[in-house]
């Protein structure tokens, strides 16, 4: 639903462009390296004094204070130096990142931003000045809180947390199983009751004699013990007969699908979690907006546009500019080469 407008603003008639801009929004989003928007002329202070009002959202690295604010990076970086990458992978293997080619980090970066900004909103629509305020987030800040314990427990412990793979720390047998036609499940038992329902699926009544598996903590020690007897059981299954095995007993397993799975699945269908589109690309799908509201739900409308597709329509209805303004910006190199 974004409109794209290129200005290039290394050109001052482009800044002025910018500035009239700014002055028609409620919310500013800066994920220019800390420094760039600065050496323009829109510092921090300046929008502060010249829009009040506004809430400027400020996205990068690293943040905007401490020695590394000026580093830029990306979130394969910010996954490694917040420690998420240090938890990710198997025991005796590498470090990876979370998410595969997915940059989860910018994701979930992109969210906190708003929920940043929504609250900044929120806060100066009560203010009686109705100022705005600066939301500083990181991409490593977004990656850190997703570890949140590993810091108490090395302070608690002096222990460094270590990669334990598709395993749970709190159950076993937790993991990603391959079922007998050569398809993935996922299956979580976390607790004494959950195992006792799956022993009797499974028809391994010794498992309930076996000290190793007696309780949580016993079968976390030897999770890979249970965990290979588990996987034995499950090539033995077809994929959906283990999930409604699991699900005749009140267990949990579900499936590892890839994108084809995705593309056929009747819950997606029945949910509407995607938007057919149909234009000069050609027909495909785009996953749906989320959260999803009852009231006021989110409507994907159109694509992302090609960059600067919507240049001179924004400056013409937004800023009323004149076809003879937008042409001597376009003499001028306002807008980028």
């Amino acid at each position: 639903n974004k409109k794209s407008v290129v200005l290039d603003l290394d050109k001052a008639s482009a800044r002025t462009v910018l500035g009239e801009l700014i002055a028609r929004c409620d919310v500013l989003i800066n994920s220019l390296r800390p420094g760039t928007m600065e050496k323009w002329g829109f510092t921090e202070e300046i929008l502060k004094e010249s829009f009040p009002s506004l809430v400027v959202v400020y996205v990068s690295a690293f943040g905007r204070t401490g020695p590394k604010a000026s580093e830029g990076g990306y979130d394969p970086i910010a996954q490694g130096f917040s420690g998420l990458s240090d938890m990710t992978g198997d025991a005796d293997g590498p470090p990876m990142r979370a998410g595969g080619c997915i940059p989860v980090c910018d994701f979930m970066t992109g969210v906190a931003g708003a929920l940043g900004a929504v609250l900044s909103l929120y806060g100066r629509d009560r203010a009686p000045d109705r100022r705005g305020q600066s939301v500083d987030i990181a991409l490593y800040d977004v990656a850190f809180r997703m570890t949140a314990p590993l810091l108490s427990y090395f302070d608690l412990s002096q222990e460094v947390w270590s990669r334990s793979g598709n395993h749970s720390l709190g159950g076993a047998p937790t993991g990603h199983f391959l079922t007998g036609d050569d398809r993935w499940v996922c299956v979580s038992v976390q607790n004494d009751e959950q195992f006792r329902r799956l022993a009797r699926l499974v028809n391994r009544s010794d498992w309930l004699t076996d000290l190793r598996y007696a309780d949580n903590a016993s079968r976390t020690k030897h999770r890979e013990l249970i965990c290979r007897e588990f996987a034995d059981w499950a090539r033995s299954q077809t994929r959906q007969d283990l999930i409604q095995g699991f699900e005749s007993e009140g267990l949990v397993a579900g499936p590892i699908n890839n994108v084809a799975d995705l593309a056929a699945d009747p819950h997606l269908a029945a949910r509407g979690c995607s938007w057919e589109r149909d234009d000069e690309i050609g027909e495909y799908r785009t996953p749906d907006v989320v959260p999803r509201l009852s009231g006021t739900p989110g409507i994907v409308r159109r694509r992302a546009p090609a960059l600067g597709a919507d240049t001179l329509d924004v400056l013409k209805r937004e800023l009323s500019y004149s076809d003879s303004a937008c042409a001597r910006l376009l003499g001028e190199g306002a807008f980028g080469e």
